[in-house]
């Protein structure tokens, strides 16, 4: 299996620098560095391990050296048996054991910055309880495990998120030699319980806070959005996004993930290449077959459910917003080649980010959308967590615009079960029916409407039918 290039440590980097400097072999954890040469233009990396001298290519780039640096040293930790049936690196301080497991990219070596940065903060109590009591790898046990807890989070959803992460990196510890089989399956046994005192209640999610807090005399409110609501968002983010507008009206009316969306394009090379879902101008369609992958190894990786569809790209004809997204494609498709053609945009990417990169849902939200929505007064009201820090949500995300897509498809194109699912992408009617054919605020009047078209017979109502 190729080895992927990790990047090292600034500590790691200084010290090839100066060994390149010096011309001399470099010795880190037991692990001897040779330079290239003319002769040999890899790095070289030696140990010994069981009587015998283990030779690994570092290749040409520090993050090639890194990665064989990180693999060799692992074969040598787990050279020494262990003693009593105890894993063999049990007594090694469980600081270290977590920093090294985030500096290597996790168990399969491929984190980014971002992930390494949100694991270490997963960890960090960890870490400093680990650090605090310079306890070893044999010592974590179910009530560190719960005083771990207790200090990390003030939720049950971060509690559960923690766990998850704490678990992935148990098992690769139990198999690295670090952690036993009990202390794997110890995590199942371990809960998040609030404070004693502290009130702490499971919030309502982002759909049931929506109904409570935006109700009115008739009924509840509704945890869609309304066509209206989709215009207002969408105003609101052109203000801040040069494509804001657009990218809201598609998605209301596509329904595409945020992930599919995010990589349209013009190029039908570029979707042959899996590095985008092409727009098909001719036959108006989005051919939807790939998503947004988080692996830099990965060129492309399939849509959930696995489902390859073309979504069909609706005439304003039928759009209850009014916003004509053939025409805006037609545009906007050709401004992107354009780009492609200057090497600005590579992929051709309708919905790029300043960078002319593919748009992240994350930076999106904590950039523009929480701005906007509180602007429109869809933040809610705040929750208090067991650490008595306020927590908000707000009503509309833009994954709703999907919500408003499954009811528009239903409710007013007359989609069948079987048209829905397959242009949704769903993975049963179940689904659909429980998240994407909600109510609105425009559901009562909807009901008052339909008897008063009965009543003018503007409906095909048939009494005694």
């Amino acid at each position: 299996m190729k080895r992927i290039p990790i990047d090292p440590s600034n500590k790691f980097a200084r010290q090839l620098k100066a060994a390149l400097a010096s011309g001399q072999q470099l010795l880190v954890d037991g692990i001897a560095i040779d330079l290239p040469t003319k002769s040999k233009p890899n790095w070289r990396l030696k140990a010994r391990i069981n009587r015998q001298t283990k030779e690994l290519s570092g290749g040409k780039t520090f993050s090639s050296v890194n990665a064989a640096f990180i693999e060799l040293r692992l074969e040598l930790f787990n050279s020494t048996a262990g003693a009593g049936n105890k894993p063999e690196h049990c007594s090694t301080l469980l600081s270290v054991v977590i920093r090294q497991y985030i500096d290597q990219g996790g168990i399969d070596f491929i984190w980014k910055d971002k992930t390494r940065k949100d694991r270490e903060d997963d960890f960090r109590h960890l870490i400093l309880r680990a650090n605090r009591m310079k306890m070893r790898c044999q010592e974590l046990t179910e009530n560190e495990l719960r005083e771990f807890l207790k200090e990390a989070t003030g939720s049950s959803k971060r509690a559960k998120h923690i766990k998850g992460v704490l678990k992935t990196f148990m098992a690769w510890g139990r198999k690295s030699g670090y952690f036993t089989s009990n202390q794997l399956n110890m995590i199942d046994s371990v809960s998040w319980n609030p404070p004693s005192g502290s009130g702490y209640r499971t919030p309502p999610t982002r759909r049931e806070q929506s109904r409570i807090y935006f109700a009115n005399d008739e009924s509840q409110g509704g945890e869609i959005p309304t066509h209206d609501q989709v215009c207002a968002l969408a105003d609101g983010l052109q203000k801040r996004y040069k494509h804001g507008a657009a990218l809201i009206h598609a998605s209301a009316n596509l329904g595409t993930r945020a992930n599919e969306t995010f990589i349209f394009t013009v190029s039908r090379e570029v979707f042959e290449r899996g590095l985008g879902n092409y727009v098909d101008l001719k036959n108006w369609v989005v051919r939807v077959h790939w998503q947004q992958s988080e692996k830099p190894t990965e060129k492309s990786k399939t849509t959930k459910n696995g489902k390859r569809r073309g979504v069909f790209i609706p005439d304003v004809g039928v759009i209850a917003t009014g916003f004509n997204l053939r025409e805006w494609l037609v545009t906007r498709s050709a401004e992107a080649l354009a780009e492609q053609v200057a090497g600005k945009n590579p992929l051709a990417l309708l919905f790029p980010n300043k960078n002319f990169d593919p748009l992240k849902i994350n930076s999106l939200s904590y950039s523009h959308l929480r701005k906007v929505s509180g602007e429109l007064g869809w933040k809610m009201p705040g929750w208090i967590d067991a650490k008595k820090i306020e927590r908000y949500m707000y009503r509309f995300t833009l994954h709703a615009m999907r919500d408003r897509y499954g009811t528009t498809a239903a409710d007013e194109w007359g989609y069948t079960e079987r048209q829905l699912l397959e242009q949704g992408s769903w993975s049963d009617p179940q689904t659909v029916r429980k998240f994407y054919l909600g109510t609105s605020d425009g559901t009562a009047q909807s009901v008052k409407d339909l008897h008063q078209a009965m009543v003018e017979g503007q409906h095909p109502y048939k009494k005694g039918a």
